[in-house]
């Protein structure tokens, strides 16, 4: 196995391809798209990733979208809205995903996340 050189130019473009991807989250990019927008070698790309980042693009992109859609689940927007703007299908993606990787549907998940109201202590 050969190890790939990473200059530091490269490692501008593998940023670049990051910030394509938290830019435009609902959009799914394939490797070799991403690396075509930003002009590196699609071996350069996955290895600039695992060195930057600890994990792939994929990885990657999927950390980012669930935190989004976790988000916007606090936000109690409904799963429709919250599928369109994660790029998901249509809803019913949305839940089928989510329970693959969570073991829980978007509204158990929700259900079970602790208030963020503060309560009001009498004294």
């Amino acid at each position: 196995m050969y190890q790939i050189h990473l200059s530091v130019k490269d490692l501008d473009k593998i940023h670049d391809a990051a910030r394509i991807i938290t830019d435009r989250i609902e959009h799914h990019y394939t490797i070799p798209e991403l690396a075509e927008l930003v002009d590196i070698p699609e071996k350069k790309l996955k290895a600039g990733f695992k060195y930057l980042f600890h994990t792939g693009a994929f990885r990657f992109r999927y950390g980012l979208l669930w935190n989004k859609v976790k988000g916007l689940l606090m936000e109690d927007k409904p799963l429709k809205t919250i599928a369109q703007e994660t790029g998901f299908k249509d809803k019913s993606a949305l839940i089928k995903s989510f329970k693959n990787e969570f073991g829980l549907t978007p509204l158990q998940w929700r259900r079970d996340q602790p208030s963020n109201v503060v309560g009001v202590i009498n004294q």
